[in-house]
């Protein structure tokens, strides 16, 4: 009887190849996987170049418009207000009638004067009959001498001139009534608008207390205050650049630096004229924009302020080098401007400056940048 042949050698080989087969399968994706872990990812960055920072520096500033005549309208007497014939805002001519003040204190005041230089008139001319009679009837008296005439003229004389001098004194306090009663008329002393009003019909108006504030319209200006330490670098003639409320550029030079700063805000007055010959702003409005003035007196570069970020508190940036390989660097920074800021300590002009996806970053990623527009 014929025995079953055991498995041949060829058996073996296939059973091999196929079991090499079913793990090369099963074991593929996580050996992919595992190369995959062990190479570095690139983080995709955008860069900029830093920039040698400004020699200039935009100071910004900021202030009402103004004409630059202006006068607070004060009554020269005080009393009551009895008529205000403008409003804020109305355009007034030189001489116009602005307010008038109650004058019934002043008319009797110009009574009772009138009525004094009016009894002192008639007491000289009574006076001067009275010793001219009495010089004559000392004339006519055969018996006296000619000192007594002279003592009689001069007893005249001294009565008359001190008649005369009351009634120099009366007609002073006339023509000062008069005066007084003027002043109840309010009038405007130039030209302009009219841009604020501190009194209203019925009050009080006291002496030399403003009850109105005018301006010219045609020449304008802004007030603004700086630190005194910006102040040292501004000059008359410096140019500014002021944005009306519509967003047109206005040119304007500096008129006026005052020579000390106010004891208690430590600003500077600065007066601006502006150069308005558009018409586009009017007295009143708001404007907002910039001055030029030296910058820092050592080298500073400009990145933009995207581009810092804070660790462990300091501040930051990362630089990519030619092999795209990210290096954090400390910086020192200085001032800040539209978006920019200037860095004194840290990195050099032309510089490849990571200014999005740093916070994916640290020193010695690999990176993969594409420059900003």
């Amino acid at each position: 009887m014929q025995t079953q042949k055991t498995p041949t050698k060829q058996h073996f080989m296939i059973m091999s190849v196929i079991i090499m087969i079913t793990l090369t399968i099963f074991l593929w994706p996580k050996m992919r996987s595992n190369a995959n872990k062990n190479t570095p990812t690139a983080q995709a960055v955008k860069t900029i170049q830093a920039k040698e920072a400004d020699k200039n520096f935009p100071l910004e500033i900021s202030g009402f418009v103004r004409g630059e005549n202006r006068a607070d309208i004060a009554p020269m007497t005080s009393g009551r207000i009895l008529r205000i014939f403008k409003n804020e805002g109305d355009s007034v001519k030189k001489g116009e009638v602005l307010a008038t003040i109650e004058t019934i204190q002043s008319d009797a005041q110009v009574s009772a004067a009138q009525t004094s230089v009016d009894a002192l008139q008639k007491t000289l001319i009574d006076s001067k009959k009275y010793y001219n009679q009495l010089v004559d009837q000392t004339k006519d008296n055969s018996g006296s001498s000619d000192e007594e005439i002279k003592s009689a003229k001069r007893a005249r004389d001294l009565q008359i001139q001190a008649a005369k001098n009351q009634l120099i004194s009366a007609q002073g306090a006339l023509d000062i009534a008069r005066a007084s009663k003027d002043n109840s008329i309010i009038t405007a002393p130039f030209s302009g608008t009219i841009i604020s009003i501190n009194g209203r019909e019925g009050g009080f108006a006291n002496f030399s207390m403003p009850i109105m504030s005018i301006s010219t319209k045609n020449s304008k200006e802004i007030e603004t205050y700086v630190s005194a330490t910006n102040a040292r670098n501004i000059a008359v003639g410096t140019i500014a650049t002021m944005y009306a409320p519509s967003g047109q550029p206005i040119s304007g030079s500096v008129t006026t630096v005052s020579t000390g700063s106010d004891s208690q805000s430590l600003k500077t007055l600065i007066r601006i004229h502006l150069d308005d010959s558009s018409d586009t702003i009017y007295l009143g409005d708001f404007l907002r924009g910039e001055i030029l003035i030296p910058n820092l007196q050592q080298k500073a570069v400009s990145v933009p302020r995207n581009a810092v970020i804070s660790r462990g508190g300091d501040q930051i940036v990362f630089v990519v080098d030619e092999n795209n390989i990210a290096t954090e660097k400390s910086i020192e920074t200085s001032s800040e401007h539209n978006g920019m800021i200037n860095i004194i300590n840290g990195i050099a002009v032309d510089e490849k400056i990571v200014i999005e996806g740093q916070q994916y970053l640290i020193n010695g990623s690999t990176t993969k940048s594409y420059e900003s527009n």
